[in-house]
């Protein structure tokens, strides 16, 4: 399924979008212009404007408010991707150098600030204080997020409940603040803005559990390192499962390769098999079929239209893309 299709309805807001994005990384007179052109012409999926215009258009009609919203949560997201990519050491985005491989890890470090204070400058300039509260809470929610992976990753082991609210954190919050600020531009009632705040997050956590997925399949299907994660001490829901479900002694084994950090190319190995072998891949594909439910349900609020059409095949999409 192409997104292009999914978001025919909201496409020429978008390219209001992609020219107000444009103009914000414009810096005339700047001599780090060369920086942000290179991360400008770095277009992404753009879920997140799609997601917040898909809202607003559910109640309403996506309108200059919308765009101002989108293009503050964009900044704030294409901020935080630069500084994932120096805490990661990452030298890949989507084939292509990431602004840490280009320009080093200061210059990424620096320029990711100036596009969060860009996001902050336009989020000030709004004067709405419920949508700087949601922002707030936001920059709160994925420090928190990676903040806990990241001592998660230190060797000790995580239940389902703390994964959950982890990816909480550090993913579905993200789309979760952007219906809810969707809804919000277009005046909303309260009932209507809960309801999509819960949407994106149902929306959040299925994208990141299909990432988790990735992580268990050949680099050639994803472009993605197999066992990326669990490299990096990451331990995502299929293995989880396989560790609360296989018996005690296969389990305990694993677990002492964990706690052990002891991530050799055949450990992991050993682990995404054994994660495959107790059914870790297929319990997380029935979570997303759990969580699509309760999202058709909840979109039951709404009458039927093209906009809460492209919602639904948006969650299928983000179950079954293959990137």
């Amino acid at each position: 399924m192409e997104l292009q299709l999914i978001t025919l309805s909201i496409q020429s807001r978008l390219d209001e979008f992609e020219r107000l994005f444009a103009e914000t990384l414009q810096a005339p007179g700047m001599d780090f212009q060369p920086l942000l052109n290179f991360v400008s012409a770095k277009k992404g999926k753009r879920v997140r404007p799609q997601v917040l215009l898909l809202a607003a258009q559910l109640c309403g009609t996506p309108n200059r408010k919308s765009l101002e919203y989108a293009l503050i949560l964009e900044l704030l997201h294409t901020a935080t991707l630069i500084h994932d990519d120096v805490v990661d050491d990452t030298k890949e985005r989507r084939g292509q150098p990431s602004v840490m491989a280009k320009y080093g890890n200061r210059a990424a470090v620096l320029l990711g600030d100036y596009i969060l204070s860009q996001a902050i400058t336009k989020g000030v300039s709004i004067k709405n204080l419920k949508i700087l509260q949601i922002l707030a809470s936001l920059a709160q929610y994925l420090s928190e997020g990676e903040l806990s992976q990241l001592i998660s990753t230190s060797g000790r082991l995580i239940d389902e409940q703390c994964y959950f609210e982890i990816i909480w954190k550090k993913t579905a919050v993200f789309l979760a603040s952007c219906t809810e600020m969707g809804a919000i531009s277009v005046d909303a009632d309260t009932e209507t803005t809960e309801i999509l705040r819960k949407i994106g997050k149902n929306l959040g956590l299925c994208f990141q559990l299909r990432d988790d997925i990735f992580d268990y399949y050949e680099q050639g299907e994803i472009g993605k390192p197999t066992g990326n994660d669990i490299r990096e001490g990451k331990i995502t829901l299929p293995l989880i499962y396989a560790l609360r479900t296989a018996p005690k002694e296969e389990a305990d084994e694993m677990q002492a390769l964990i706690q052990k950090q002891d991530f050799s190319s055949e450990n992991i190995r050993k682990l995404l098999s054994f994660a495959k072998v107790y059914h870790g891949i297929e319990y997380t594909q029935a979570k997303m079929q759990e969580i699509k439910g309760e999202t058709i349900r909840l979109l039951s609020h709404f009458p039927a239209s093209e906009s809460k059409q492209a919602m639904i095949m948006l969650m299928d999409y983000i179950i079954e893309r293959r990137k």
